[in-house]
């Protein structure tokens, strides 16, 4: 049999063929077409809604930081009396801001048996990792994350404590600023990720507003889990709480809040439909 024969194909071939191609093109056409793209295109309605949705929660912030600073003193001034955490509201001028009241050479220092014990724990839980499978990739990195940064803060402690440049006044500062300031770049996220789908207007307004009266009410008390962590662990953990469990983890919260609400949106967020 001559070998060219074997590739000739038949009628029967040439149909399924051609009908392969076109329900392919079919296809094509469809992934591309115009309604789904066309709900994404910015209408001048749209583009007031986003506007609004960065600019108006982003300036009521501002206005009401001074308000939203004192609220968040007093929550604190008012579990740390409960909770005997040495903070006081000091008063200079016109300004107030919380003092922690111990000094960094006392309490604050790692005594010889936290360092040993912090030690063992991160050794233990680094060595963990080589038996997690390959299916918890990344809770071996994230936990190697920890162990490092860990076990660069008992270096450091071991050589040279003396020379420890922070206070837990500046912390406990540090992570209340950076908190607010995340909450002030939120709106302008929100109004890029979650103002762009076709939901209510009544939704694209008040989901923002309770993620950004989460954080308010989330921030102070994560604060004051780092003030009880310090004062009864002492600063050895303060580098892991500020890179790790700071605003890492403020923006962490935030990605996982708008995923979910992300995921509640329902399938016609994406169409042409009516989204009053």
């Amino acid at each position: 049999m001559n070998p060219a024969s074997q590739l000739t194909v038949g009628p029967a071939q040439q149909a399924a063929i051609h009908e392969a191609t076109v329900r392919l093109a079919r296809a094509s056409r469809s992934a591309g077409a115009t309604p789904d793209n066309a709900s994404l295109r910015m209408t001048p309605r749209g583009a007031i809604e986003l506007l609004l949705m960065a600019v108006l929660p982003g300036a009521a912030l501002l206005a009401v930081r001074p308000q939203l600073m004192d609220a968040w003193q007093s929550v604190m001034l008012w579990w740390s009396q409960r909770l005997g955490l040495p903070l006081e509201l000091v008063r200079t001028g016109d300004n107030t801001s919380l003092e922690w009241l111990v000094s960094y050479t006392g309490s604050l220092v790692p005594t010889p048996l936290t360092g040993v014990l912090t030690a063992a724990a991160v050794i233990g839980a680094f060595a963990s990792t080589w038996w997690m499978s390959d299916r918890q990739v990344p809770l071996k990195y994230l936990v190697r994350t920890l162990c490092v940064v860990q076990a660069s803060a008992l270096l450091f402690f071991m050589f040279t404590p003396d020379r420890f440049p922070y206070t837990m006044t500046g912390h406990l500062s540090a992570m209340l600023n950076a908190g607010f300031y995340l909450m002030l770049a939120m709106p302008l996220l929100l109004a890029l990720g979650w103002g762009v789908l076709r939901v209510p207007l009544h939704q694209k307004l008040l989901y923002p507003v309770l993620m950004l009266a989460y954080f308010a009410v989330m921030l102070p008390h994560k604060a004051l889990l780092h003030a009880v962590v310090v004062q009864h662990f002492s600063a050895l953990f303060m580098p892991m709480l500020y890179l790790c469990f700071g605003a890492v983890l403020d923006l962490m919260v935030f990605v996982a809040l708008y995923a979910w609400l992300a995921s509640t949106a329902p399938a016609r967020a994406l169409s042409g439909g009516d989204r009053r």
